[in-house]
């Protein structure tokens, strides 16, 4: 679970996977495109957020805009994928932790 202290190894997991950009734009050609980072729901309660260790980078209008995920999961995952497919592609796009979720 996410939490307001982030360990050192938090912050740079976190910065590789900003410094890599929206994962969407990346896979519509047009990568480094600045971004936020969208902790991943995957089976939690809706107001549990995943680790630090489990964001995706999203730009603006992929993240909050009218084809973002907060405006439309299901029309953004028929789309895009599950956030959890997105999560390894960028994990393993960002060559953070040799492409696995870190601990």
């Amino acid at each position: 679970m996410a939490s307001g202290n982030k360990t050192k190894h938090e912050k740079e997991h976190m910065n590789r996977i900003a410094e890599f950009g929206c994962i969407i734009c990346y896979k519509m050609g047009f990568p480094k495109s600045p971004c936020q980072l969208h902790h991943i729901k995957d089976k939690r309660g809706l107001s549990k957020k995943s680790s630090n260790y489990e964001v995706i980078g999203l730009c603006y209008e992929h993240h909050l805009g009218k084809t973002g995920y907060h405006t439309s999961p299901k029309k953004f995952t028929e789309k895009w994928g599950s956030q959890k497919e997105l999560l390894e592609l960028n994990l393993k796009l960002a060559q953070c932790c040799g492409g696995e979720i870190c601990q």
